[in-house]
């Protein structure tokens, strides 16, 4: 039987240059498949907020219930069914009864990420946060940020720069639909 590296009958020289190939643009084939694709980590970061996990696999902290912001006599926010502002001045129940009604928990579909728990935050209202969510290839990979949202950054801030990472979920997921193909392509045409 004939190995899938080897299509065809080959020198020992021929079979040195192309492993030569495969081992010098192994890493600049990934970082294009990135590139290619980094639409595709975007969609699964926002997947992941939505479902309250960061890049690590944990759920966003802080959650509802331990969030300083409720400690502020300022805090609260406008129930537009109501048409009020409704306060949540040491009382974040409130907010998380209203969190359940506009952005329900569910699971996801891409990364199959169970629904997020009553109490944790998917730093989701209207989606502007979500919508700011872009990446942009660099030297070495891709770099998921926020931009166009003067609110962005305080969130980073406030959850931390893991938020933009990929979590477990999301690296399996981009290896299995993404990059394991491409990879097979590219080595076929060596």
């Amino acid at each position: 039987m004939t190995h899938p590296i080897l299509l065809k009958t080959m020198t020992i020289a021929e079979m040195r240059e192309r492993v030569r190939r495969i081992k010098d643009g192994f890493q600049p084939e990934v970082l294009r498949c990135m590139d290619a694709n980094k639409h595709e980590m975007v969609i699964s970061v926002r997947e992941q907020l939505y479902s309250g996990i960061d890049g690590n696999g944990a759920y966003l902290s802080p959650d509802y219930s331990t969030d300083p912001f409720f400690q502020n006599p300022r805090a609260g926010y406008y129930d537009s069914d109501a048409e009020m502002f409704v306060p949540c001045y040491r009382h974040p129940e409130r907010y998380i009864a209203w969190k359940e009604r506009i952005t329900p928990p569910r699971a996801s579909e891409r990364l199959e990420l169970p629904a997020r728990p009553t109490g944790v935050p998917n730093l989701f209202i209207v989606g502007t946060f979500h919508t700011s969510i872009t990446a942009r290839a660099t030297g070495n990979g891709v770099t998921i940020f926020t931009d166009g949202w003067d609110e962005g950054p305080a969130v980073e801030a406030k959850y931390g720069s893991q938020i933009f990472a990929l979590s477990p979920q999301a690296v399996a997921h981009f290896n299995r639909e993404f990059l394991w193909s491409w990879l097979f392509r590219w080595r076929d045409s060596l």
